[in-house]
């Protein structure tokens, strides 16, 4: 088993005054989501987020101001759930009513395959479950199946459940093109059993109560990589964008909550900073690291095990090196696996 290890760090602080209030700075200058987050790392604390309604009332001030009036990123980004047809039963049906991100509850990512030719091989697209196309079922067991194509439109539940009644199941993302050739012709697009259920998370790995999203129907499109903008025609209320669009952002600052009137002496805020390495062994040597959303995950987990221990009152956020990057393969390492080869 080939192990590589890789070299990161990240920052502690923590303060012993905790109130803050957020100062939004509006960043004309369209990026994609990506380059947007770094902007505002290097510039400022983070990518807009928000806890309150007098937080997201002042943003939309701060964007209003500078006269501009459509769409911006913000600290929000999705994160796929994916599940087989083989593990959608009742428990899933239950446990998906009973989630909190809503409005996502009602969404779903379905996956369609569509016949290339001339090689004649499957492409999956992640998309709206509601679209209707054809499917194939399968009869048998899932070792031994025999394949049959329905060529009637339905959206991918109603696929499921004519597949349950009539035949086996929904056939698997498994499926082969050699399975299948005889069943569809090339530029076929069908249904396939797998289903995502979307959930949002925020940059800073706070799981904040407060929710604005644009509920008009239209909140996420086709693609798996999607984050947060806050549309300024709708109020500044949250959708989400293929990560790659361009546009302008909104960054936040940390400042000291204002100090009610006194005679006495303001008391000075004492903040500590720790800068910490860390080392982490991945056995899957194909996930970067570096990843935009890869480090926001590993932030939260850092956040929530944290949190865990019954540490409160701190900041953790990545330190970038002079060349951008988070983390760096360990030199030493490679070098010794070089050396036993």
């Amino acid at each position: 088993m080939t192990l590589k290890i890789l070299l990161g760090v990240f920052c502690l602080s923590g303060c012993l005054i905790f109130s803050r209030c957020r100062q939004y700075y509006f960043v004309n200058k369209s990026l994609d989501w990506g380059a947007a987050l770094s902007y505002c790392r290097v510039n400022y604390t983070d990518l807009a987020n928000f806890e309150n309604a007098t937080e997201m009332k002042q943003f939309n001030k701060t964007v209003s101001s500078a006269g501009y009036n459509s769409e911006v990123w913000i600290g929000a980004y999705l994160s796929l759930y994916w599940r087989h047809v083989s593990q959608i039963n009742d428990d899933f049906w239950k446990w998906e009513n009973q989630t909190k991100n809503e409005p996502f509850s009602v969404y779903y990512f379905c996956t369609k395959a569509l016949v290339n030719s001339p090689y004649w091989y499957w492409s999956w697209y992640d998309i709206n479950c509601s679209l209707e196309y054809p499917f194939i079922c399968y009869n048998g067991t899932y070792q031994s199946p025999e394949f049959v194509f329905v060529n009637k439109s339905m959206d991918w539940f109603r696929a499921l459940r004519y597949c349950r009644e009539n035949f086996t199941d929904l056939v698997d993302s498994s499926l082969s093109v050699s399975d299948t050739q005889r069943l569809v012709s090339y530029g076929t697009e069908i249904w396939i059993g797998r289903i995502a259920h979307p959930q949002i998370f925020w940059v800073d790995g706070k799981d904040s109560s407060f929710r604005y999203w644009d509920e008009s129907g239209k909140i996420f499109g086709i693609s798996n990589a999607m984050c947060g903008v806050a549309d300024m025609q709708r109020s500044g209320k949250w959708r989400l964008l293929p990560y790659y669009t361009q546009r302008p952002f909104v960054c936040y600052d940390n400042l000291p909550a204002p100090q009610p009137a006194t005679t006495e002496a303001p008391k000075k805020e004492i903040v500590y900073r720790k800068v910490i390495k860390i080392r982490l062994k991945l056995e899957d040597s194909s996930v970067n690291l570096n990843d935009t959303a890869a480090k926001a995950t590993l932030l939260k987990e850092l956040q929530d095990r944290l949190k865990e221990k019954g540490v409160s009152g701190i900041t953790v956020k990545w330190r970038e090196q002079p060349d951008g990057a988070v983390f760096h393969k360990d030199r030493k390492v490679l070098t010794k696996k070089k050396t036993e080869l």
